[in-house]
């Protein structure tokens, strides 16, 4: 199979990947918002948290060993007690549906 997708030149693009992503509002402060992220993402998810980044608001961590997937989670605080919170998920370029 391989021979003949090289032959017709069926190459998946390098770097391709999906990125959907949600923002929702969590009525928590900034910290406590970053916290139960960071949390979440280890404790419940089983992800690694590779980079966090309380000042610029930003964690990225990473989910398994083949086609890995990787979540970037961004954070803003709108007010006192309200943050929000943006989850964007990158997953390499697959061959399979």
């Amino acid at each position: 199979m391989s021979f003949l997708l090289k032959w017709l030149r069926i190459d998946k693009p390098q770097g391709a990947g999906l990125r959907p992503s949600r923002s929702v509002e969590v009525a928590l402060p900034f910290d406590a918002a970053f916290d139960r992220c960071t949390d979440g993402i280890e404790r419940v998810l089983g992800g690694v948290v590779r980079e966090s980044d309380r000042a610029a608001g930003t964690i990225e961590a990473t989910f398994g060993l083949a086609f890995s997937e990787r979540l970037t989670c961004t954070f803003e605080s709108l007010d006192a007690q309200l943050t929000r919170a943006r989850i964007e998920s990158r997953r390499g370029a697959q061959a399979e549906a």
